[in-house]
């Protein structure tokens, strides 16, 4: 919490939340013992809407002023991490527990690494030091593992160049059902801290262009 912004005019930034970003850094300062960085997301929180109404105690007239007051201070940051990718994060299916249909379960089965751990860790003690150097108060919200309260879940269907160990062509095509692509995150076979949606809209791209191209041959 920002004092010194206490009791100034807030300003409606409508549509504009999370508009600042910090980009990795931690590989510039030189070897690092985990695998992967982190970005962060700075939220100023001067909107027209109170968010953080309900954390303030009162009623009435003076609870408004003081919520009007309190509300220009409030500044939340918070950090995005790489996951490694792992054979064991998977998608299988239970054939023992059908849907109504008869069809097999999926079941998800996720852990987090001992490194996306360290790199989660390490992630959150630069935020504290960046916090450590503001005029404020800072209200830590940090738990003992990763949460992924706003996750990028990507992968599970593979795509890749040998039909063992991808689901996928490297076109975004199931190898299986020629006509069938999938082009959302679940091609991904990794994924950095950064948001996946640029790199989606790209693979997108390429596979219309490939399907254009398959169906001009009587491929498809």
């Amino acid at each position: 919490y920002l004092d010194e912004l206490q009791g100034k005019k807030p300003f409606n930034q409508d549509g504009a939340t999370d508009h600042v970003y910090i980009p990795r850094y931690n590989h510039l300062s030189g070897k690092s013992k985990v695998v992967g960085g982190w970005g962060m997301q700075v939220n100023y929180q001067s909107y027209m809407f109170p968010q953080n109404a309900h954390r303030v105690p009162g009623y009435g007239a003076s609870f408004k002023q003081q919520v009007r007051k309190m509300q220009p201070g409030y500044l939340q940051m918070g950090s995005f991490a790489k996951v490694t990718a792992h054979e064991k994060n998977c998608v299988t299916v239970d054939p023992g527990r059908p849907d109504a249909n008869g069809i097999p379960t999926p079941v998800v089965h996720f852990r987090f690494s001992d490194n996306d751990r360290a790199l989660w860790q390490a992630a959150n003690q630069s935020m504290l030091e960046m916090f450590s150097h503001l005029k404020g108060k800072v209200f830590p919200s940090l738990g003992k593992a990763p949460s992924g309260f706003a996750s990028h879940e990507v992968g599970t269907v593979r795509m890749g160049k040998d039909p063992r160990t991808s689901v996928l062509n490297s076109y975004c095509q199931a190898r299986e059902v020629k006509n069938l692509f999938v082009t959302d995150g679940s091609c991904f076979t990794t994924s950095s801290e950064k948001n996946p949606t640029l790199t989606i809209m790209a693979l997108s791209m390429r596979a219309a262009d490939y399907i254009k191209d398959q169906r001009r041959k009587g491929e498809l």
